[in-house]
């Protein structure tokens, strides 16, 4: 389990079905947990925020987040434009939706 002082963030993220970036930003808030997963496809660059609970396991010797999603699942997840800014309350909303809709998947 993380505490509040490591950090995850440039840890390759690999999703079900392959890679799907690296962590941008994390946060570690009660209720609110998510990461801001960095994007890079060919020269466009996006940052998506996916919720914790979609983080199967972290391993820090390998620098590696697993997500119970996949890479389109995350291209798909809210987009967020400042990955270094908090989010706003829709945003949070949104990846509340989001975590329910794939952990129901099963």
């Amino acid at each position: 389990m993380l505490g509040h002082d490591d950090s995850i963030k440039d840890f390759q993220v690999e999703a079900i079905d392959g890679n799907a970036g690296k962590v941008s930003w994390a946060s570690y808030a009660p209720g609110e947990s998510y990461l801001v997963i960095n994007l890079r496809r060919h020269l466009h660059e996006t940052h998506h925020v996916v919720p914790a609970a979609a983080v199967e396991r972290i391993s820090i010797s390998e620098r590696k987040v697993w997500l119970r999603a996949t890479r389109a699942e995350v291209e798909q997840a809210p987009e967020h434009h400042d990955p270094e800014a908090p989010l706003e309350s829709p945003t949070v909303d949104a990846v509340t939706g989001t975590v329910a809709t794939w952990l129901l998947r099963g």
